[in-house]
């Protein structure tokens, strides 16, 4: 468990969703042996508190572990938005001044 623990020496920005788990492994041997020594009532209030902060944790890291090309990758979808609506709005103008012209253009027609 040695390579576990270095989970433990990273700052918080740098922790993986593994990391978490590597922790959350740690503190499992922990526990176990804590049982083992004392029975698990010695653990039995704290044991689901520790369980709901390594929950939090790992979806903590795992929105802030997003790669730069994930952000990337959004930002660009976002343009592509953007474009697809302010080409939608140009067809919306469009449809209506094409009514206009065929108006227009009936008036000008001969019958045949």
């Amino acid at each position: 468990m040695d390579d576990f623990g270095s989970a433990l020496h990273k700052s918080a920005t740098e922790l993986t969703v593994m990391d978490v788990y590597d922790i959350a492994a740690m503190v499992g041997h922990d526990f176990e042996r804590i049982i083992d020594r004392h029975g698990s009532e010695a653990l039995e209030e704290l044991m689901p508190k520790v369980v709901r902060v390594l929950e939090i944790l790992e979806v903590l890291v795992s929105r802030s572990s997003a790669s730069p090309e994930t952000e990337e990758l959004r930002l660009e979808l976002d343009r592509l938005r953007l474009e697809r609506m302010d080409r939608l709005d140009k067809e919306k103008k469009h449809q209506k001044q094409v009514p206009v012209l065929h108006r227009g253009n009936r008036k000008g027609r001969r019958r045949r």
